[in-house]
């Protein structure tokens, strides 16, 4: 499979949406929202299921939430930064004051 043809598509529906994540004719869809003590949250596939829910992304998923996080905010998170909660298969987006963050 050629990893070069991908992409991110954010879908925003008031205070949540969807992420979708494109590679070639495969995408996976993840659930967003608004946070409280966050600027927003990604909602992911856990890693003990990844493989088995995303065949054709086996193996990867750490390469896919990498893009996944970095196109986030270059397109609506600029001056955030991200932390991945494994436990709950959540990816917390934060303001960073001193790069003026602001809300997707």
């Amino acid at each position: 499979m050629n990893e070069t043809n991908w992409s991110v598509e954010i879908v925003t529906r008031g205070r949540d949406g969807n992420v979708i994540y494109r590679e070639d004719s495969n995408a996976i869809s993840f659930y967003w929202e608004f946070g409280g003590t966050v600027v927003a949250i990604v909602h992911v596939e856990p890693a003990s299921r990844w493989d088995e829910c995303y065949p054709w992304a086996a193996g990867r998923r750490q390469k896919i939430l990498e893009r996944l996080v970095s196109e986030i905010i270059r397109q609506k998170a600029r001056g955030c930064w991200a932390s991945m909660d494994e436990e709950n298969g959540t990816i917390l987006f934060r303001e960073n004051p001193k790069a003026g963050g602001r809300e997707p």
